[in-house]
């Protein structure tokens, strides 16, 4: 008779973590938290973890044990079979044919000559993903005119945000998320007042009351902003989750990893993005993975996390834990970043005193 073995499913990957560990269901899209100790059980025995192994434990560990098979099996995460070499481990390699994949422009600042060159220059790139960010002022024409432009390219999908102010017309935004169907998503931010808030029910419009102001609202870590795909899981295996295959425009047309970063390559007024960003030292962060980083390495969210390397807590050290992370790995804990006491040296260097009283 055939032994019985306890398998994950395929896109069910466990992650080890200091003191704890996580098994990501990729195809669901969730993590579920589990014990070191059973995370090294399943991993040492995936392929010959009987019920006779199990019955070598002591009665406490084998109903241990047992509560939590039950609860893989529950969960849909794992499965018995007596036939556990038929079912292969996910291919976990990670390829992309674009040479960027994402980019994101400060367009408050850029002209239309600045709007084309990017457009063409995205296109050439085979450039998927775009975010715009407006902070503090809008100009619908200048955005109409880059969707335009973007209309007949391999772009994707566009992400927009926008202020809300009192000249932002609702209903043109409307108008340009109908004409522009790559426009997936417009985010109008800074809607304090409720009673300013423009009524819509058009689904790609989002109102929020965060205000975005400026780039010093990036880099927040949070197990809302967690993705939980094939593609981001295999990616962050080699490359940074946040910077690999990224360019960044900022509103004076700075050529960036990301607009929040000191550093740039270039600017668009007088230095050709395509070859900017085919530059070795440009891609020079792309291969910062979590397991390069400080705190990071140790954690079990690491797969599914988002990164910051444009605050980090010690700013001398670009392999340091992100600043706006409060995660403690070791003790399995989350905790307000901004109040950390071992963080205060980095908020005064990065200047976030302001920004955090608002």
């Amino acid at each position: 008779m055939n032994k019985k073995s306890f398998k994950l499913f395929a896109n069910c990957i466990i992650v080890k973590g200091a003191s704890l560990a996580t098994i990501c269901d990729l195809h669901r899209g969730k993590v579920y938290s589990i014990p070191l100790p059973l995370a090294e059980f399943l991993e040492e025995t995936k392929n010959n973890n009987t019920l006779e192994d199990i019955d070598s434990f002591s009665q406490e560990d084998q109903e241990t044990v047992q509560e939590y098979l039950e609860y893989l099996k529950k969960n849909e995460l794992g499965f018995w079979t007596d036939e556990p070499e038929k079912f292969p481990d996910l291919n976990l390699q990670w390829k992309s044919p674009e040479h960027i994949n994402n980019a994101i422009i400060e367009m408050e600042q850029l002209d239309y000559v600045d709007l084309k060159k990017i457009t063409t220059a995205l296109t050439n790139l085979l450039c998927k993903f775009i975010e715009i960010r407006f902070y503090k002022t809008v100009d619908l024409d200048k955005l109409a005119f880059f969707a335009e432009n973007c209309s007949k390219s391999v772009i994707r999908s566009i992400t927009i945000f926008l202020p809300l102010t009192y000249e932002l017309d609702i209903k043109e935004v409307e108008r340009l998320s109908i004409k522009y169907p790559r426009i997936v998503l417009f985010v109008v931010h800074s809607a304090k007042e409720k009673n300013t808030v423009p009524k819509t029910d058009n689904s790609k419009i989002q109102v929020i009351s965060r205000v975005i102001d400026d780039q010093n609202h990036c880099g927040v870590i949070d197990p809302k902003l967690f993705s939980i795909k094939i593609p981001v899981f295999t990616e962050s295996l080699k490359f940074n989750s946040c910077l690999n295959k990224k360019l960044s425009i900022d509103k004076e047309g700075n050529i960036k990893n990301c607009p929040s970063m000191l550093q740039s390559y270039g600017n668009i007024k007088k230095d050709d993005i395509e070859t900017v960003v085919k530059s070795l030292d440009f891609q020079k962060k792309w291969g910062i993975n979590k397991d390069l980083i400080k705190t990071c390495k140790d954690c079990e969210y690491r797969r599914v996390c988002t990164d910051c390397r444009a605050y980090v807590d010690n700013p001398e050290d670009q392999y340091s834990k992100p600043l706006k992370c409060g995660y403690n790995p070791y003790m399995n804990t989350w905790e307000e970043w901004s109040t950390n006491s071992l963080k205060q040296n980095a908020i005064k260097y990065y200047g976030f005193q302001a920004f955090l009283k608002r």
